[in-house]
């Protein structure tokens, strides 16, 4: 009796142990699954949920010949559309010495290096464009090194507290920089940019600037005027939408945007609705905060909190069913290899200005948004289509007249774009050493100098910017003529000057032209660099400033300043 009393206890046990054990493996239900996630969980758990509600992308058109991918076939499709002889006569694409320099510079910021030129030129693989695409966009440190200032300048990232008194947004250098290099996904790069409650999000700080206590950090809301800037910087940079107007008044140009609306959006940035206040006198009441946009199953009640509006504002901008965010990032990146965006001002996304390509515009922002905000497939499409390697024709180059913003634009020939200053210092500088570290780019540069203004990089970046002037000006032409700096990278002994010296001009001046243009010189080149190169009296070998001076021709030639 006493052993099965004690059996029975036993197996009591085991069975409650066991039922414990199964209840611990079952799944979670939903509603608690949530609420043991963290914020950066609960993120990417609302954003798989909100995909599985987006309407199925454009039909991608069937096109038979020389495509490359799906942004050919759509590029294709309306050369056909328009009844172009591109349709039947595709123009061609250009030589790999011009994509080896253009891939380059798009992807890391700088021409390739002798040794780099000559390993492509010399790879007979029908697939090495690929290769190297993948290749390129592997290499996180020098990737996020190109991108880095450009996104400083897009969120007007300041080492500086405050500019002339003027209150900063702080320093986010480091921040972007790592986060390109981890390639985080683009939709939590911005909710952490936003939302207090996000890992890793930096609050505004107080600092004391002219005796006053003043915020200093990305979101901007210590006063009204404060925070519409913070409202206009988030609806220009991350939904490419100009509400800068509507601030003060109804926007003049474009009925979309009256001031009672862009208002109802500031409230998300600061803790109470903001009154309505016209050319700084206030005219009525406090505007009930609200997104501007209709997004399908979205909350339509605001928090009362600060906290709560910004985590409210980053899921919303976010939102996989918000059009804007994505098809405004993937327009940049489409106008950052091609020249002109699928839609143009970059930054002015109205609903009466339609795209050059809507369908393509379509189809990249789903597949950017179902491969995870993955900035980087989305780099590779465009990368490896046919039409980003397409010849540049200037006969067939698009061009954007902001006075006729309907005229179409075919994309049969990418757009002639100008180095910027990072582009242009950092490859002169890698091709006098043929090496560049993280360390030596021009953009760890927290001033500016005379060159690098003149080239359009900002004196200070009070003010955010998404592009930068394409126009050349006397002042530019001065200083590649007579700079003393522009002087001392071009002349800078050692390196690529020491090297060719001590070749003959025959065997240099190829080497010279492989390392600064990635091609071989015309027979013509050769024989009047030859003659220029010539030893003088009493020397063996050309001098430093022969050389010097054949490197300053080639460096300041459009060849070289302009990503053909």
């Amino acid at each position: 009796m006493e052993t099965n009393r004690a059996f029975r206890t036993l197996l009591a046990g085991i069975l409650w142990s066991l039922s414990f054990t199964l209840l611990a493996a079952a799944e979670v239900d939903p509603s608690y699954q949530l609420l043991m996630m963290g914020p950066r969980e609960q993120f990417i758990h609302r954003r798989n949920a909100r995909l599985q509600q987006l309407p199925p992308p454009p039909q991608v058109p069937q096109i038979p010949g020389q495509t490359h991918n799906e942004i050919d076939r759509f590029v294709v499709a309306r050369w056909q559309e328009a009844g172009l002889s591109a349709a039947t006569e595709p123009p061609p694409v250009g030589t790999d010495p011009v994509f080896l320099r253009r891939v380059y510079v798009d992807v890391l910021g700088r021409i390739p290096t002798l040794e780099e030129t000559r390993r492509f030129l010399d790879d007979g693989e029908p697939d090495k464009r690929n290769r190297l695409i993948d290749e390129l966009l592997g290499r996180h440190d020098e990737y996020a090194d190109h991108w880095t200032p450009f996104w400083e300048e897009a969120i007007a990232s300041n080492p500086a507290p405050n500019v002339g008194g003027i209150p900063s947004r702080g320093d986010y250098q480091d921040w972007i920089r790592q986060h390109f290099q981890k390639n985080t996904p683009f939709d939590l790069i911005v909710a952490e940019l936003i939302d207090p409650r996000m890992p890793g999000h930096r609050p505004s700080e107080l600092h004391d600037i002219l005796g006053k206590p003043t915020q200093s950090g990305f979101i901007l809301n210590q006063t009204h005027t404060n925070t519409i800037q913070t409202a206009a910087v988030v609806g220009q940079v991350f939904l490419g939408t100009g509400m800068k107007c509507a601030s003060c008044h109804d926007h003049f140009e474009n009925e979309e945007w009256p001031q009672s609306r862009f208002l109802g959006f500031g409230g998300l940035f600061q803790a109470t609705d903001l009154d309505q206040i016209r050319c700084e006198k206030r005219i009525g009441g406090p505007v009930a905060a609200g997104f501007p946009f209709e997004i399908p199953g979205a909350p339509t009640t605001v928090p009362a909190d600060l906290e709560g509006r910004l985590h409210l504002a980053a899921f919303m901008i976010t939102d996989p069913l918000n059009p804007r965010f994505s098809k405004t990032l993937v327009n940049r990146l489409w106008r950052r290899y091609l020249g002109l965006g699928l839609f143009e001002p970059i930054d002015d996304f109205r609903i009466d200005t339609p795209a050059s390509h809507p369908e393509l515009l379509d189809w990249l922002a789903h597949d950017f948004m179902t491969h995870g905000y993955d900035i980087t497939h989305t780099m590779r499409k465009i990368l490896n289509s046919r039409t980003y390697q397409l010849r540049y024709d200037p006969q067939l180059e698009d061009r954007f007249d902001t006075a006729k913003r309907d005229a179409p634009r075919y994309c049969q020939s990418p757009t002639l774009r100008k180095l910027t200053a990072e582009q242009l210092i950092d490859s002169i500088r890698l091709a006098a050493k043929q090496s560049l570290s993280s360390e030596e780019r021009l953009y760890r540069v927290r001033g500016t100098t005379p060159l690098a203004r003149s080239l359009s990089r900002p004196a200070s970046r009070n003010e955010i910017s998404t592009s930068r002037p394409e126009d050349t000006a006397v002042v530019q032409a001065l200083e590649l003529l007579n700079g003393q700096e522009y002087h001392d990278l071009v002349y800078q002994p050692g390196g690529l000057v020491q090297s060719l010296i001590a070749q003959s001009p025959d065997r240099a001046i190829p080497s010279l032209y492989l390392a600064l243009l990635s091609r071989d010189p015309t027979f013509d080149e050769q024989r009047a660099i030859g003659a220029y190169l010539q030893p003088m009296a009493g020397t063996a070998n050309p001098t430093p400033e022969q050389v010097g001076d054949v490197l300053w021709a080639l460096m300041t030639s459009a060849e070289f300043q302009y990503v053909h």
